[in-house]
């Protein structure tokens, strides 16, 4: 067993298309089923199951894609910290985020810190909320950029983006016809929640917006990314609940839509080692500083 074939059976469950999965693998469809089967050869059970319209994870493929995970994220970081110790002496800044961070900040700010800094190198790691705190205190990052809550005292942080949550929904829902969408909309529709282990304070909040307006949805899907979140609600699986940040990835099957009247808001932090304030991290944080507003805006246009 090689990790390619946890990279593909991890693309296939997160997709539950083998269509879709090629095409993010940028692999032949061909080739991807015959992974798979090879895989299940190995492990000695079926681990999904497929028809011509739909594919689904048997009970030991839900084990599975848990243990494929941690097993891609432990190799990923063995990786990172080869490259830790083959840099010494070279100037680097590791940075953790989430997806909002990535459409929301990262393309102001990067470009303006490899002006301030052209010799600086720069790795990004993409990783849920719940890991980047043990990161930041192993040293795996440097920053991160997450969602609260942060536990550890030897953590400083500070909030750099404030969104709206929005509602996301398949483009062919009947909701889609209207402007915005109030709470009473939402009460009985199919949801697609997200999981509480990954998303941060998402998930509370939600909920707490649920109890507010006495929304009782029908959670049909949980997922433990925005991505995954968005290609369910695509499906047709339910709508979502998410930070307005999604609006930009969104493709012709799904749509989104402002909540009426007080929307529930959630923030993103900017968080590194207390004390740590190496050249690097010091023009970064003053970079997000200068240029990011809390409600999302970029001052001061992109880097000249």
């Amino acid at each position: 067993m090689e990790l390619r074939h946890l990279r593909y059976f991890v693309a296939v469950a997160e997709e539950l298309s083998f269509t879709r999965a090629a095409e993010r693998l940028c692999t032949a469809q061909p080739s991807l089923s015959q992974q798979i089967r090879d895989l299940e050869e190995q492990v000695g059970t079926l681990l999904m199951t497929r028809t011509r319209r739909k594919v689904e994870l048997t009970e030991a493929g839900q084990v599975f894609l848990t243990e494929a995970r941690l097993t891609l994220e432990q190799a990923e970081r063995a990786v990172m910290r080869a490259r830790h110790v083959g840099r010494k002496g070279k100037s680097t800044i590791t940075i953790g985020f989430v997806p909002a961070a990535e459409v929301r900040i990262f393309p102001a700010i990067l470009p303006r810190l490899r002006m301030r800094l052209p010799d600086l190198s720069v790795e990004l790691r993409s990783n849920p909320t719940i890991e980047q705190e043990k990161m930041l205190l192993d040293r795996e990052v440097d920053i991160a950029f997450l969602r609260k809550p942060i536990a550890s005292s030897g953590i400083a942080s500070e909030v750099v983006l404030r969104e709206a949550l929005v509602v996301v929904l398949p483009a062919t829902h009947r909701l889609a016809q209207f402007q915005e969408i109030t709470p009473e909309q939402l009460d009985g529709e199919a949801f697609v929640h997200t999981d509480p282990l990954y998303s941060g304070e998402l998930h509370q909040i939600v909920e707490a917006y649920f109890a507010q307006h006495g929304v009782r949805p029908r959670v049909t899907q949980v997922a433990t990314n925005a991505l995954l979140n968005m290609n369910l609600v695509g499906m047709g699986l339910g709508i979502g609940l998410l930070p307005a940040y999604v609006t930009a990835l969104t493709n012709p099957s799904i749509c989104s839509r402002p909540l009426a009247g007080a929307a529930p808001e959630i923030d993103l932090l900017m968080a590194w080692r207390a004390g740590d304030d190496t050249p690097a991290l010091t023009v970064l944080r003053e970079l997000v500083a200068r240029h990011a507003d809390v409600r999302g805006e970029l001052r001061g246009g992109p880097a000249p």
